[in-house]
């Protein structure tokens, strides 16, 4: 369990994580996304969040289409 705090526009936020895998994993988006910025702004926090839901797109997408082309191969195989 670790407890981060996180300061957005002059205020600050704590958050208690409990699984430490996910820990890490929170810790590496934070940085991929804010690059170790001390304060966030909402600007920056509303881009991350457009970016994430362009990334979760492109992948539902491929994963979409590749699950249409095991479709098509497993017709052809019965």
């Amino acid at each position: 369990m670790k407890k981060i705090t996180l300061s957005i526009s002059t205020k600050s936020f704590d958050i208690t994580l409990e699984d430490d895998e996910f820990v890490k994993f929170f810790e590496d988006e934070l940085t991929r996304f804010f690059k170790n910025k001390n304060s966030l702004m909402i600007g920056d926090i509303l881009t991350a969040f457009a970016q994430e839901c362009y990334d979760r797109f492109k992948s539902e997408k491929t994963m979409n289409e590749l699950l249409n082309k095991i479709d098509k191969i497993e017709t052809k195989l019965f």
